[in-house]
């Protein structure tokens, strides 16, 4: 959850939006303890940390008014959203400077027309010192409860960036697309359930929101219908991709600290931009898909530090010979073995943790073998709670730190 993860987060930022004060959390224990093995229904399989965790992955839902695009009519209603009719649909397009609902229903429809999208707020330099502040619902801070419409495809970019008191909102099983920052900065946000056949979601769209930093917190990888989009708190060692993945996201392992190894299943057909960036203690990338695609960028997967001024990579890119992985390592000037070889040094670690019961297991190229919580599934089966004191500090610097790069690329 474009996650995908995944706020451009500086104190200009904070000193615009405010900080809201923030009603007590819930407990850790019974919002992430005994998780139930995950339905295969997009219907069914959801839980109280709004995260889905079943296998299937959804194919996307084309929108069928893409092509609507002649505007018939704009207006306002009596409370003061305001509205686009086009031919065959409805979109909510922003707020007057009189809004100041604490509660509201989207309609299912205006004038008979479907209404099916947030729009994005208008953003020319993606910046928020530029931006058509009465767009979407942006920084709205009376808003604390919204209905949407069972039939809504689209939340655009920004669409509720800084409801600072937004603290209840559930996003119908319609919604395929979630836009840039459209969460960010919600500070009382705890509690959402993101579809199960979700097709993208934005650059930081739930940055600084206490529900996705539970997720952060509590969970080694956070997956939605296949995608990798963040890595947790706890993603360290070596991490072993669950094999019903199709796509690692756009910065997805950004700044992982303590990440040495990471093995992506023959399923994974992409690689993000950024994905495997800052990843000081990264030794081994896998590709088991031998036409993975990867950007040909020396910041795809890289050694330095958040801050660091030039990409550098010291470990091992494994893959089939003649594949894209090797075509990838030649490009970069990384060091390539194919995937025998890899074997050959997991087994060679077995050995050594059987003889000398892990002593030394650190010399090694390949990390330990030991994967983290993530390897089998998309959360923590135990519900082991995490100290949030430090903890939480940290995660959000590496937050505000993913949210400047991408901004910066932008």
């Amino acid at each position: 959850m474009r996650m995908k993860l995944t706020a451009i987060l500086c104190a200009a930022c904070v000193l615009l939006c405010g900080c809201a004060a923030q009603k007590s959390p819930e407990s850790s224990g019974g919002l992430f303890a005994a998780i139930e093995p995950a339905q295969e229904s997009a219907d069914q399989a959801k839980y109280e940390d709004g995260t889905y965790v079943s296998q299937t992955v959804h194919e996307e839902v084309p929108d069928p008014y893409a092509d609507d695009t002649q505007l018939k009519k704009s207006g306002e209603t009596a409370g003061g959203i305001r509205y686009a009719l086009y031919q065959k649909h409805a979109e909510i397009t922003g707020h007057t400077d009189a809004f100041d609902a604490e509660e509201i229903e989207i309609p299912d429809t205006l004038d008979g027309l479907p209404v099916t999208k947030i729009a994005s707020v208008e953003n020319a330099e993606d910046s928020i010192f530029d931006i058509d502040k009465n767009g979407g619902f942006f920084s709205c801070y009376s808003l604390r409860k919204v209905v949407l419409p069972a039939g809504l495809t689209d939340i655009g970019d920004y669409a509720f960036y800084g409801c600072r008191n937004l603290s209840e909102i559930e996003l119908p099983e319609s919604v395929a697309r979630i836009g840039r920052r459209a969460f960010a900065m919600c500070g009382s946000l705890r509690k959402l359930t993101v579809p199960a056949a979700i097709a993208s979601i934005g650059d930081s769209a739930f940055s600084l929101t206490p529900w996705y930093d539970n997720l952060l917190y509590h969970h080694d990888l956070i997956i939605f219908n296949g995608k990798v989009y963040d890595a947790g708190r706890r993603c360290t060692g070596t991490v072993t991709v669950p094999d019903y993945v199709t796509e690692i996201g756009d910065y997805a392992f950004y700044s992982c600290s303590g990440l040495k190894a990471v093995i992506l299943p023959e399923s994974v057909e992409s690689v993000g931009e950024y994905a495997f960036c800052d990843c000081p203690d990264l030794r081994t990338v896998l590709f088991r898909n031998a036409k993975c695609e990867i950007p040909a960028r020396s910041s795809t997967v890289s050694n330095k530090k958040t801050g660091g001024s030039k990409d550098f990579y010291r470990g091992i890119i494994y893959g089939e010979k003649g594949s894209t992985a090797q075509t990838f390592a030649k490009k970069m000037g990384f060091r390539f073995e194919d995937t025998e070889e890899f074997e050959r040094r997991q087994e060679q670690e077995r050995i050594r943790q059987l003889m000398y019961g892990g002593r030394d297991a650190e010399a090694d190229d390949v990390s330990e073998p030991e994967t983290t919580a993530a390897a089998s599934g998309t959360t923590d089966q135990n519900g082991t709670e995490t100290d949030e004191t430090g903890a939480s500090a940290e995660k959000s610097s590496k937050t505000a730190a993913k949210a400047d790069a991408a901004e910066n690329r932008e």
